[in-house]
């Protein structure tokens, strides 16, 4: 079952992006919130929490909760999960299916993915293209015993979407690392820059609330349009 906090934040974020909130930048008190979702003060005050660290929200003591001025819709949101299709929502995004087989677990997706060698993987590739201009090419490994079933319908559209809403999986946390390198011929043909060109990776290693890590991704950013955003909180 999703978790009530998670889906509680995901609803107000929502409210978030499509104004309702646009003239008072405030969200309603928490006992309104309590009212309105019919739980309890602790779930409320989880899914605030949500809010925050995904940067939507501001909580200021005996004022209330404020939202926080947007940074622009055409950034990578580095404290998010919910991939490009939320982060660049006011876009034209098309999925092409590059690959999409079951593999086994090699050592080193064995290693990443702290897995056994010979475990069946979800190995998909998918050009990611923003506005009709080729903005990221994505490889990723999902373990087929928590994802086991995925098609190019899902692949083409949001997989997070059907691993949340229809998997009912309740994913917890990431490690993410970014570095960059130089493209090579392949993923510079397929990204429309020339071999040798700088590239911006990011590689996510993600996990269940229950610590079991489930997927291995790396995506390859197209240098010029990729644009990072980590909203911080200072505490």
């Amino acid at each position: 079952m999703a978790v009530k906090y998670k889906e509680i934040a995901d609803r107000l974020e929502s409210d978030i992006r499509e104004g309702k909130f646009g003239q008072t930048k405030k969200l309603p008190t928490e006992d309104e919130l309590i009212k309105q979702f019919e739980v309890s003060r602790n779930t409320i005050r989880k899914a605030i929490l949500q809010l925050v660290n995904r940067g939507y929200i501001y909580q200021v003591q005996g004022s209330g909760m404020f939202l926080r001025e947007e940074s622009g819709t055409d950034y990578i949101n580095m404290g998010s999960l919910r991939g490009l299709t939320k982060d660049l929502a006011s876009k034209t995004i098309e999925t092409k299916i590059l690959a999409l087989q079951v593999i086994e677990a090699d050592e080193a997706k064995a290693q990443q993915l702290r897995c056994e060698t010979g475990m069946k993987l979800y190995y998909i590739k998918r050009l990611r293209v923003v506005d009709d201009e080729p903005f990221s090419i994505e490889i990723s490994y999902f373990k087929k015993d928590i994802v086991p079933y995925l098609n190019e319908e899902i692949a083409a559209r949001s997989i997070y979407s059907y691993l949340i809403d229809d998997l009912k999986l309740n994913i917890g946390f990431a490690d993410k690392v970014i570095n960059c390198g130089k493209i090579d011929e392949a993923s510079g043909e397929l990204l429309q820059v020339n071999p040798q060109d700088p590239a911006l990776i990011v590689e996510n290693t993600v996990c269940l609330t229950n610590g079991t890590i489930f997927e291995w991704s790396q995506s390859i950013f197209h240098y010029q349009k990729a644009k990072i955003l980590n909203r911080i909180n200072f505490k």
